[in-house]
């Protein structure tokens, strides 16, 4: 399998990463490491890394994140490709579990387990992840806003060549993108374990992207490219995730009442996403805390 890390001026970060890769419990992996033009230290620390797994090349011009991945996605050998970030951390057991979800279920074309987020006040948190593996359609949930970081994911190199790469015209949403593509296309294994520690820090984000309104454009794109049967649900998925955007923006101010109808608004819109796995729990735990909160005197 193939590991693809692009990266650019993260030199404090970026050997820390590289160390969870290397110490992997699975040993049949090659590491394709894409410095997209970084001016720091970094095309110095690459010449250091001396194991025979590992490769890199050096843009000698940024091509952004998506021209980075897609340098490292023409290089990799492997039936399986992760898109790993710079700053984040495998769990040691990461390519075990996600290579042995997709070798057991060939139909599927990715699989993604779960990732704690490590926030910059030093505190984690486990992002919600049902408690049994599952292999299903998730289109919808992607629609709706679901989200799994690039390092929890393995994809089958041959459909991310399929959907021709990542868009190199997103500056922000590039990773969301192609998982509308990808699970529009099939089934994906849904692992229950940790395999990525996301680090929270500044200046994560590109500078200057305007990343709601290029989510706003992808989502909008893919509704109108869904057959004709599917666009008036499509449509009801994203304005109920419009009504729970507005249900958390009523809480965070307080406003109880407007919350909890918000929230309801949203469930009568899209009333299947309450028979999803990955949206049902945490769309109950919202509505009961505006609940709640409302019924406090």
């Amino acid at each position: 399998m193939s590991i693809v890390i692009p990266t650019r001026n993260r030199r404090q970060l970026l050997p820390e990463t590289i160390a969870t890769v290397l110490e992997q419990n699975r040993t049949d992996w090659e590491l394709i490491i894409v410095d997209d033009g970084s001016i720091d230290e970094t095309p110095t620390y690459l010449r250091s890394v001396d194991d025979p797994r590992c490769r890199s090349i050096r843009l000698a011009v940024s091509a952004g994140s998506s021209g980075a991945k897609n340098a490292g996605l023409a290089l990799a050998r492997g039936e399986f490709c992760m898109f790993l970030d710079d700053d984040d951390l495998l769990r040691g057991n990461a390519l075990d579990l996600l290579c042995a979800a997709l070798r057991a279920t060939p139909a599927a074309l990715a699989a993604s387990g779960a990732c704690r987020l490590f926030h910059e006040d030093g505190n984690s948190s486990r992002v919600y992840r049902p408690a049994r593996p599952s292999v299903r359609s998730i289109w919808r949930e992607v629609l709706f806003g679901w989200w799994s970081n690039s390092g929890q994911n393995l994809f089958r190199t041959s459909v991310v060549r399929e959907i021709g790469g990542f868009d190199v015209d997103l500056r922000a949403t590039q990773d969301r993108q192609l998982w509308l593509d990808v699970s529009r296309r099939g089934l994906v294994c849904l692992v229950p374990d940790v395999v990525l520690e996301y680090r929270q820090h500044p200046n994560q984000m590109p500078k200057g992207a305007d990343i709601e309104a290029e989510r706003q454009f992808i989502f909008d794109r893919f509704v109108e490219s869904l057959p004709v049967s599917q666009q008036v649900e499509g449509r009801r998925i994203r304005r109920a995730a419009t009504l729970v955007t507005q249900a958390e923006q009523a809480r965070a101010r307080g406003d109880f009442a407007v919350a909890t109808t918000r929230q309801l608004q949203a469930l009568g819109t899209a009333p299947q996403l309450l028979s999803s796995p990955l949206l049902a729990r945490p769309l109950w735990w919202t509505l009961k805390k505006s609940v709640l909160h409302r019924a406090v005197p």
